[in-house]
């Protein structure tokens, strides 16, 4: 796909960027088994993207990326720009959920590790909880509409998509990651997934030191299992300000995933025959100095309803909250050190300190 693109991209201009993320954590327990295979040792992400614009109207991007979730086509789309207020977008592309969606790169954020809603390999007892709300980046296949309204003083932003889908099965009774993952060129039932997002954004305030004010909310509904009787609702708002050079941002989250009515394989009689995950995040950063960065973060999750039999979670409603405090050094244009220290407070679990330390490098 790469490889069309640079040739598309003698047509018109091509732009090539990455970025490489070296990270290494470090758990203060002797319980080892809460870090999981993707958290014992130095482990990397890299990602390549290219854009090209084929002509005045018509551009298409691709982007490979390697983690966790070894080589994976994270982007591979067509845009066709037909006016601020109306666009298509069709082939595979990041869902437009939440505000984290566009800055999940590791070259993209500034803590070592992503928010606790969208974590993905660098979360503790993942496998206990199964993730936590949705990780990120969570590319799909499908269409997307979207556009942008511009007033005097605001901006509406919209999109709207139809994409093949989180897919799951009535057996783990919840979504499986790593078959959407795996299995991404076909879904796996025949009802699409549909959702939107809007954002209203204030760009232009009184105040001089105000520079930006956006509010936003999404939305995420369809069938998770083969058989299209098992579905998923997921709903969450945003905010991001940024006063002077200090950014403030937060979401809140939650995802309601159905689950078979089979008494027989739960542990609790079925009042309800759902699973509900919220999640949520805040945080505070800025630069020292061109040299160094700070941040502060806090963010939480929580899973409440039925366990199947022989599941690892103890309690029908359980919690973590966690708190990030960090520095970046920054000794050159494209480098970045991170430094991190994160306090884990579980309901059901030991209280865990880590230390994440880290290299970025961008181009």
């Amino acid at each position: 796909m790469i490889g069309l693109l640079l040739v598309a991209g003698l047509l018109g201009d091509v732009n090539v960027a990455g970025s490489v993320y070296l990270h290494h954590p470090t758990l203060f327990d002797d319980d080892e088994s809460a870090l999981g295979a993707t958290m014992k040792g130095i482990n990397a992400e890299a990602a390549l993207k290219v854009v090209a614009d084929v002509g005045d109207s018509v551009s298409a991007s691709a982007k490979i990326c390697y983690g966790c979730h070894d080589f994976t086509a994270d982007m591979a789309y067509v845009d066709w720009f037909v006016d601020d207020a109306f666009n298509v977008r069709f082939g595979r592309f990041p869902v437009p959920f939440g505000e984290f969606y566009l800055r999940h790169d590791a070259a993209n954020h500034r803590s070592a590790t992503k928010p606790l809603p969208y974590e993905m390999g660098r979360m503790l007892r993942r496998a206990e909880f199964n993730l936590a709300v949705v990780p990120e980046p969570y590319p799909d296949n499908g269409i997307e509409l979207f556009g942008t309204f511009r007033g005097e003083s605001a901006e509406l932003a919209y999109n709207a998509y139809a994409v093949s889908g989180l897919k799951g099965s009535a057996t783990m009774a919840d979504l499986d990651f790593i078959q959407s993952r795996q299995i991404f060129y076909a879904d796996n039932n025949r009802t699409p997934t549909v959702g939107g997002r809007l954002t209203l954004a204030f760009p232009r305030l009184p105040a001089r030191a105000w520079r930006w004010l956006s509010i936003g909310a999404s939305g995420m509904w369809g069938y998770y299992d083969e058989a299209d009787e098992l579905d998923f609702l997921m709903v969450g708002v945003d905010v991001y300000t940024r006063i002077g050079s200090l950014n403030v941002r937060g979401e809140a989250m939650f995802r309601r995933t159905s689950i078979p009515d089979e008494p027989e394989r739960f542990q609790q009689r079925l009042r309800e025959l759902f699973v509900q995950r919220e999640g949520f995040y805040a945080q505070v950063d800025g630069p020292l100095s061109s040299l160094v960065e700070w941040l502060a973060r806090i963010d939480g999750f929580r899973r409440a309803g039925p366990l199947l039999v022989g599941a690892a979670l103890p309690s029908t409603d359980s919690t973590i909250l966690r708190g990030t405090a960090g520095l970046n050094l920054v000794p050159t244009t494209g480098i970045k050190m991170k430094l991190n220290y994160e306090y884990w407070r579980f309901s059901d679990f030991p209280d865990a300190h880590m230390l994440h330390t880290g290299l970025v490098g961008t181009f």
